[in-house]
């Protein structure tokens, strides 16, 4: 079982557990990236292990790209 979370790019490359959105689906995940008004990852994070960088979502054109 996973959770995911969202945060901005500009975080860095480790999930801050605190400052990211979570979210109840993939697709709210989505939903979230989309309100922050730059570049965005949203984490994979398992319940038991370490939380991966899932995908990115670019603020601009509105795309994705897998980043695991």
């Amino acid at each position: 079982m996973f959770d995911y979370a969202v945060q901005p790019k500009s975080f860095g490359k480790r999930l801050d557990e605190w400052g990211c959105l979570w979210a109840t689906s993939i697709d709210h995940a989505y939903a979230l990236a989309q309100t922050f008004g730059e570049d965005a990852v949203i984490w994979k994070c398992p319940h038991i292990g370490e939380p991966m960088a899932w995908v990115s979502v670019n603020a601009t054109t509105e795309s994705v790209e897998q980043v695991a």
